[in-house]
């Protein structure tokens, strides 16, 4: 299965009680839009090898900002540590690629799995209640608007140092012999 096959089975049920857009029914062209619009990044959330869903960022108006939501197609796998796990990996790779100063979540208060890692977490802080936001269930429900604390997501260095400088150093090594092998020897020195 392909990325994007996996993306769109994620997005494909219409009705989840963790996802944070509430019920959003889409098309199997909506659905592709989704997955190949250039301005959101996704990462595909598994459970031993089945899919069960997706967290997506995105960036808004004002540079800097950012809008993350999570998307459910197996609403039974999700657990607070499943969101923890999947949102700490999604700021990591969103903050490595991106330079961002504001990162925001909107969950709605029927979201038990979400409300649930919100109280015991700390990187995310509570600013305020949206009334009346998601219409679920035969009734309005409320959504708190959370902001990540982003020195509580440390961006993971894929190398030390160390290591980074020493391969550095080889490439320098590397591209000064490709050079003068490469080169007829008539005006290059090393």
């Amino acid at each position: 299965m392909t990325d994007e096959e996996m993306l769109d089975r994620a997005i494909s049920q219409p009705f989840s009680y963790v996802s944070t857009e509430g019920p959003v029914w889409r098309t199997s062209a909506e659905r592709r839009r989704f997955v190949q619009d250039e301005r959101l990044s996704h990462l595909v959330v598994r459970v031993s090898s089945r899919v069960v869903g997706a967290v997506t960022w995105s960036p808004g108006q004002t540079p800097g900002f950012f809008k993350l939501s999570v998307t459910s197609c197996d609403d039974a796998a999700w657990t607070p540590r499943l969101v923890e796990l999947s949102i700490r990996q999604a700021m990591s790779l969103l903050l490595r690629a991106s330079e961002a100063k504001r990162v925001e979540l909107l969950v709605a208060t029927y979201n038990e799995v979400l409300l649930d890692y919100l109280t015991t977490c700390t990187a995310f802080e509570v600013e305020g209640v949206l009334r009346d936001r998601f219409f679920i269930d035969g009734r309005y429900w409320p959504a708190v608007v959370c902001r990540a604390d982003l020195a509580a997501f440390p961006v993971e260095e894929r190398r030390c140092a160390t290591e980074r400088q020493e391969l550095l150093r080889r490439v320098r090594k590397k591209t000064l012999e490709d050079l003068t092998a490469a080169h007829d020897g008539t005006s290059w020195a090393v």
